[in-house]
């Protein structure tokens, strides 16, 4: 919350204040690469040049902390993650990073780092659910990809909501667009007038099939992350415009016992 409160009085500097802040501030992706600390940028990823350009961080609870496409039209911000609810009894867990978390977590352990993907697993602090992130550069695309593993490590089956979030702040701005369908969730900021080559924004979508029955995409009213176990709640059934909003993208199904379902998604830049 911290970080996040920060980059706010940044970007209020930036826009009262611009040739001041010129020199002393920059809220962009190479600006704020100079003060990513352990913790918040444990691992960074990049690719591509230009239009193609990508770079995004990850810390070690597997959030994705930074993100930003093309060149320094960044994106995210401190505040994104994943949660999990099981059904029944009703439990709740999430980590949104600066958007806060639920406490009821274990630790998260890396399993596996090359130079263009991260594994990271986590275990709910009862023991019952594991998710295992493995969060990949898509250098073609280009975009990043997470395939999201949820592990029912009880000896019955039980019903999973899975939930992806982000606080998504187009091309650093507070005030964005938003709309959902049924694959996936999406920000931006139009080009004004059309042609003007200046709007921008990041989509979360599904990827490939998953292996839960449900799937749906929200554009939501609120930049706080939802309750995992009502992750419809505070999102708008028609497009939102000019608010500060977030976006998510849930499944749910049951999950055989010591068995394990998997989504993909994926975020790129618009």
């Amino acid at each position: 919350m911290i970080r996040y409160i920060a980059f706010l009085v940044v970007s209020g500097m930036l826009i009262a204040c611009p040739l001041l802040a010129q020199g002393q501030v920059d809220k962009t992706n190479t600006g704020l690469r100079q003060n990513l600390s352990p913790g918040y940028c444990d691992f960074s990823f990049q690719s591509g040049s230009n239009s193609t350009s990508l770079y995004y961080c990850v810390a070690t609870n597997g959030n994705i902390t930074f993100l930003s496409t093309p060149g320094d039209h960044s994106h995210l911000f401190f505040r994104e993650g994943y949660g999990i609810c099981n059904e029944s009894p009703a439990q709740a867990y999430w980590d949104y990073a600066d958007a806060g978390d639920s406490g009821n977590w274990g630790a998260a352990t890396v399993l596996k780092l090359t130079a263009t993907s991260v594994v990271i697993a986590r275990t709910t602090a009862d023991g019952a659910w594991t998710l295992t992130q493995t969060i990949s550069l898509d250098p073609n695309t280009p975009a990043v990809k997470i395939v999201m593993a949820l592990k029912n490590n009880t000896a019955m089956p039980r019903v999973a909501y899975l939930v992806r979030y982000a606080d998504v702040d187009s091309d650093g701005s507070f005030l964005n667009n938003f709309s959902a369908t049924t694959n996936g969730a999406f920000s931006w900021n139009a080009s004004i007038p059309f042609g003007a080559n200046s709007g921008y924004g990041l989509e979360l979508r599904n990827f490939g099939q998953p292996h839960f029955g449900y799937l749906q995409g929200f554009a939501r009213t609120v930049s706080t992350g939802p309750n995992p176990c009502a992750f419809a709640s505070d999102s708008s059934g028609s497009p939102l415009t000019g608010i500060n909003g977030s976006v998510a993208l849930a499944y749910v199904d049951s999950v055989g016992a010591k068995k394990t379902k998997a989504a993909t998604i994926i975020y790129r830049g618009m």
